[in-house]
């Protein structure tokens, strides 16, 4: 009797250099590798959906240049071959960016070719087309208020705030201690806002107060100088910013989020996205309450495992405890039909 076709859906794997501050260890390589290894012996899978942050373009400490996905690939050879030998087995394996590799391109999935097989870089929507709106695959990044991508002028080099935080993150001692101070931060940023009155939002510049507060707080954690230089991938960038510049940019972005979301609640659910373990879940009821056809919505982006009726967050395969998730397991999602199932390394 012929077998259900299967998709699998992992993300945030963030493969890296390995350095101490990377949060993809050589225990998590092996445990990413050996599930690989259990997918490519399912015959019944059909389709593999690469969730973003598979590669980690952000994670490095300010004075260092972050990796590209070529370096990645051959500091990682197990990973690279195992990654390849899914393209070359499983008939369609697609790629929807996340934040930590939303600079990831076409030309940095080829090594991964396998004849005119190759990994498809696909956006949410245009995987939603393809299942009828049924599916619903994002990596969570695009409602997150600091992670999320910035077309605006208000940004250094296109990146959003959230690039910088994460590499000054980097060059902090104890990554755990940066993020708990991140979430009273934001926390504490969330109940001044529902402090004020709506018609005084306009009159107080809390964007600026808030990058200014942000900055000041992981350049202690981080014990980095205002003068310190950043190091870019792209030379047009590379130290031509210092840590204290950041404070010049990104005051625009509390404002452009509260006008983008303008119902209190939802808005501050963008502001804690990165620091609750349960940050999405809002979201994905609001997918789901939005198409009656939507059967199965699955993301990542909080690294911790979800398993709801409709919705499922597939967890990750690297340090969990980095975002202050000790308690997270390895973990993705198999869908067959209109219904997915959270599974458990």
């Amino acid at each position: 009797m012929a077998t259900d076709p299967k998709t699998v859906v992992l993300s945030d794997v963030h493969i890296s250099n390995g350095a101490k501050y990377s949060w993809f260890l050589q225990s998590n390589a092996r445990d990413f590798v050996n599930m690989l290894e259990r997918v490519l012996d399912d015959s019944s899978v059909k389709e593999l959906v690469l969730l973003g942050d598979l590669f980690d373009l952000w994670l490095y400490p300010v004075n260092v240049v972050p990796w590209t996905v070529s370096q990645i690939l051959q500091a990682n050879p197990d990973v690279t071959n195992a990654l390849r030998q899914c393209v070359q087995k499983i008939p369609k394996v697609y790629y929807i960016p996340g934040n930590h590799d939303m600079g990831v391109a076409e030309n940095d999935l080829q090594p991964f070719g396998a004849g005119d097989k190759q990994i498809r870089l696909v956006s949410p929507k245009w995987y939603s087309e393809k299942y009828q709106g049924v599916r619903y695959l994002e990596h969570g990044h695009a409602v997150d208020m600091f992670n999320a991508p910035d077309d605006s002028d208000d940004t250094i080099g296109g990146y959003p705030l959230g690039f910088f935080i994460t590499r000054l993150t980097a060059t902090a001692e104890d990554q755990s201690e940066v993020w708990r101070k991140l979430k009273e931060l934001y926390r504490g940023l969330a109940t001044f806002h529902m402090a004020i009155e709506p018609e005084e939002i306009a009159r107080i510049p809390i964007g600026v107060r808030m990058v200014r507060a942000i900055m000041r707080l992981l350049r202690i954690l981080a014990e980095v100088d205002d003068g310190e230089p950043i190091r870019f991938s792209e030379p047009a960038l590379d130290n031509k910013y210092t840590v204290g510049d950041i404070r010049n940019y990104y005051g625009s972005l509390y404002d452009r989020w509260g006008r983008q979301y303008p119902d209190f609640e939802e808005f501050l659910r963008t502001v804690l996205v990165s620091v609750d373990s349960n940050g999405l879940d809002w979201y994905a009821k609001k997918l789901i309450s939005e198409n009656a056809a939507r059967k199965v919505v699955v993301m990542g982006h909080t690294h911790n495992s979800v398993s709801e009726s409709e919705y499922k967050n597939d967890g990750c395969w690297c340090i969990p405890s980095a975002l202050g998730h000790s308690d997270a397991k390895p973990s993705y999602v198999e869908i067959v039909g209109d219904s997915a199932t959270l599974i458990s390394w």
